[in-house]
């Protein structure tokens, strides 16, 4: 059977409930559970269509040392999670072998979201830490790879990457994934499809020692603030639905297939309205996103400076979470009309964390669960 992600059962886990009951949807709280950090926007591959593009070409990191100050303050501020992803690519910063093993000694879990070129880098701590590492893949052969993920030079590395998931695959503590994204000529010039490649490619994964596959769309993202899902030729996603099926043949208990929350409106084209009835937005409380060009209040604005709430190269975690800039973002942030053409990963969270507010207000009942994902 087939997983489909689900991110709402983990809000009624004890630590979280805690947190909803301090926070206030216009006064905000404390800080945030999960961080989404960018170390960098410098990249080694050269993927067509890549989102962060105009991060990537400016290519900025934060310093050594700054990486390693915020590393404490999340420490010091309770977080329980961070993420690092990009923007670049993470593992392409020096530092952030140190930084995985500073939060992981701290108890604050790890997720890494990687094109899998620099594990063998930090081989180490990722095995150690890594509470998940998962390796944005989209192909099963190298004739794709270098299609879809090519250097800057045109060349790939197609080998290396999946030479570096099996090393990790032989000494890791937490999970391994293998991303695959599905991507037709409809993303852009140059792209070719891979479709013929997602059953081969979960094969590979499995042969890898990767604990799961995960099967997911594309989106188009556009300046005016349209995110949403990008649609494919209907004959195409049809081949895509058979190949998809087949994919049940191979799970396990030791290897999971995973299907991304949307991926069924992607292959029958659905048109998906998410009117949003809030003006507030539960998860920019909760999580965060920071980059070296800034902090932002989620993942869908990163890079844009009227969603920009400070500079962590300038200031603290404290100045930047308490202070003036991201109170002036907050408050005259409506999601309901800003975000009203994003189709938002966290819209269902949301609604969820609205009514189990209300719940705490009033003061009902609200069944725990004990922890079991801190990356909510």
């Amino acid at each position: 059977m087939i997983n489909t992600m689900k991110l709402t059962n983990k809000l009624y886990q004890d630590f979280v409930i805690e947190k909803l009951r301090d926070s206030d949807w216009e006064s905000g709280n404390s800080g945030p559970l999960v961080i989404e950090l960018d170390p960098t926007a410098v990249c080694d591959l050269a993927c067509p269509g890549c989102i962060s593009e105009d991060l990537v070409s400016i290519g900025n990191s934060f310093s050594n040392d700054k990486l390693m100050e915020m590393g404490q303050e999340f420490i010091d501020y309770g977080v329980k999670a961070v993420i690092l992803i990009g923007g670049g690519e993470p593992l392409a910063h020096p530092k952030t072998g140190e930084l995985i093993t500073l939060l992981g000694e701290n108890d604050i879990h790890i997720g890494i979201t990687t094109n899998g070129s620099f594990i063998h880098k930090f081989i180490e701590p990722i095995a150690e830490y890594s509470n998940w590492t998962r390796v944005s893949m989209d192909a099963a052969s190298d004739g794709v790879f270098t299609n879809l993920r090519p250097t800057k030079g045109g060349k790939s590395k197609f080998s290396k990457i999946v030479d570096n998931m099996r090393m990790l695959a032989k000494v890791k503590k937490g999970e391994l994934g293998y991303s695959y994204l599905i991507q037709t000529e409809a993303d852009g010039p140059g792209i070719k499809s891979n479709i013929h490649e997602i059953y081969d490619a979960a094969v590979l994964a499995r042969d890898i020692g990767c604990d799961y596959y995960e099967v997911k769309p594309t989106y188009q993202f556009r300046d005016d603030a349209v995110h949403k899902l990008m649609k494919h030729d209907p004959k195409l996603m049809e081949e895509a639905k058979i190949e998809i099926a087949r994919l049940d043949d191979l799970e396990s208990e030791d290897f999971k297939i995973m299907k991304a929350i949307n991926l069924d409106y992607a292959l029958n084209s659905v048109d998906v309205e998410q009117p949003k009835s809030y003006k507030k937005c539960p998860s920019t409380h909760l999580r965060t996103t920071i980059a070296p060009s800034g902090a932002f209040i989620c993942p869908y604005w990163r890079g844009k400076d009227d969603y920009n709430i400070g500079d962590l190269n300038k200031m603290t975690f404290k100045e930047m979470w308490d202070g003036v800039k991201r109170k002036e973002v907050m408050d005259r942030t409506d999601i309901s009309v800003d975000c009203h053409q994003i189709h938002c990963l966290r819209h269902d969270t949301n609604d969820t964390c609205i009514d189990l507010k209300n719940k705490l207000d009033n003061k009902e009942n609200i069944p725990l669960i004990d922890e079991f994902d801190r990356f909510i």
